[in-house]
């Protein structure tokens, strides 16, 4: 069978490797060898709806697939649609975030999808692949919504891979050189900050136990981990097969084993693989020591994210977080001591969240050691703890366009008042001279961070600087 996989062209300016569409294709091939599979990243390409299209009829697929976040909703109808007139016959499968937090809603939108696969993709879509090419019975398939005279149904919830250390991984699929290219509005990678353009993007575990109630939760609950020997393994792989010199690691949870956190840094250290690293999705900053602060330096990590959210002990109960605010605050100084580049990650708009817990929150960032902060709105997608607190009826159909758009209000403030309020945080932290004095020092001085220092001088004044 020809399987085409297609991660869809946005507003996005991050571009790290389609590791979802990389493990789909990797996990199925391992099975089923004989299929061809082509992965199209027209995020990374830049490439227009039509010009994805054209690519498909190059390939001639038998089934397509695309992944997608919450953010990339027009595109990815719009672009099912212009694939289903062009290849009548090729079922349109949706996966990603998109599909895991909407579900049948989507098929019952549109009829240009056939088929949601949601959570995990990679078992669930090859048994797809395998049903549909055997004419089997599809409801022996857990994990996917489709329709039957009339009606969605869905399969139920799959179970997560046990053994990530036994999920096959072929970086050739993805074309990884082509991600080391500077392309006109986008960057490589989801640091905003590098030191190198020869950038890739890795995950080494799976699935957080925390709960927050914003989150996709498409891993689950349970935390599963790749092996430090394999994580190290996959590490050199990239430094000699395709000369990498920069890594990020985008785990939800890197450190929730410590014990394995420390031996990865280990075993990066005592194989002198010399790279920049950066941990940007947010590790969790009450789970850390001084062993593994200075095991962080050591092996070359120059830039790590705290996912704080909100400062408001109050907000941080109702979130699910129940972070340690006070050994964060020690962790984001610890790391600053060290020489390392500390990013705070702060939500404002949580229900019934008031001025007093913004004004917290505004606090421990003015307080903090962080070089950099980003305040977000809270995006209430569908699916999340969050939209069936308030009512999925409050978020449903809303288009959610980046995390510095105000889409949805949920707070006890009027949005007049939470703009005001995001404006401010962001002018009160970066307009600190002894900040903007340290943090200088610690950027890579590049065209990449002038770029981002502009961007962050428009969050001054307005939201979304994605356009």
């Amino acid at each position: 069978m020809r399987i085409l996989l297609i991660r869809p062209n946005s507003i996005i300016i991050a571009t790290p490797v389609p590791l979802g569409l990389g493990y789909v294709a990797s996990y199925l091939l391992s099975r089923r060898p004989g299929d061809q599979v082509k992965i199209i990243d027209a995020r990374n390409l830049r490439l227009s709806q039509a010009q994805v299209v054209a690519e498909a009829g190059n390939f001639q697929p038998d089934l397509i697939g695309i992944s997608a976040i919450n953010f990339e909703t027009d595109q990815v109808h719009i672009l099912s649609g212009m694939l289903k007139r062009a290849f009548p016959h090729a079922p349109v499968v949706i996966g990603g975030p998109y599909a895991s937090a909407n579900r049948g809603s989507i098929l019952e939108q549109d009829p240009n999808i056939d088929y949601l696969v949601v959570c995990e993709g990679e078992k669930t879509f090859c048994s797809l692949v395998q049903a549909l090419e055997s004419r089997s019975e599809l409801g022996g398939v857990p994990g996917i919504f489709f329709r039957q005279d009339g009606k969605v149904k869905f399969t139920g919830e799959p179970e997560p891979l046990p053994n990530l250390d036994e999920l096959p991984f072929d970086w050739e699929l993805l074309n990884p050189r082509s991600y080391f290219q500077y392309r006109a509005g986008g960057r490589n990678s989801q640091n905003i900050v590098k030191h190198s353009s020869k950038t890739l993007t890795m995950i080494t575990s799976r699935g957080c136990p925390f709960g927050c109630i914003f989150c996709h939760n498409i891993f689950g609950r349970k935390f599963r981990k790749r092996s430090a020997d394999k994580v190290v393994d996959e590490i050199a792989l990239l430094r000699d097969k395709y000369r990498v010199e920069e890594l990020e690691i985008v785990d939800d949870s890197f450190n929730l084993d410590l014990a394995r956190a420390k031996a990865i840094c280990r075993g990066i250290i005592d194989r002198k693989l010399g790279l920049h690293l950066s941990l940007p999705n947010g590790i969790r900053g009450d789970i850390v020591d001084d062993e593994f602060l200075d095991l962080l330096k050591a092996a070359g990590f120059y830039r790590i994210a705290f996912a704080v959210e909100s400062a408001s002990p109050r907000i941080q109960k109702i979130m699910h977080k129940k972070i340690d605010l006070q050994k964060v605050q020690w962790a984001i100084a610890e790391t600053a001591a060290r020489g390392m580049f500390p990013t705070g990650y702060f939500i404002m708009g949580f229900p019934t969240e008031t001025v007093e817990d913004i004004e917290q929150t505004i606090a421990f960032a003015k307080q903090s050691k962080l070089s950099v902060a980003s305040f977000f709105y809270l995006n209430p997608f569908p699916g999340t703890e969050v939209a069936k607190m308030v009512g999925e009826e409050k978020v449903s159909g809303k288009l959610f366009r980046d995390c510095s758009t105000m889409t949805v209000n949920l707070s006890a403030v009027d949005d007049q008042r939470l703009h005001q309020l995001n404006k401010r945080a962001y002018r009160e932290f970066y307009l600190d001279p002894a900040r903007a004095w340290r943090t200088l020092k610690l950027v890579p001085k590049n065209f990449r961070t002038f770029v981002n220092i502009f961007l962050v001088f428009k969050l001054f004044f307005q939201d979304s600087v994605n356009q």
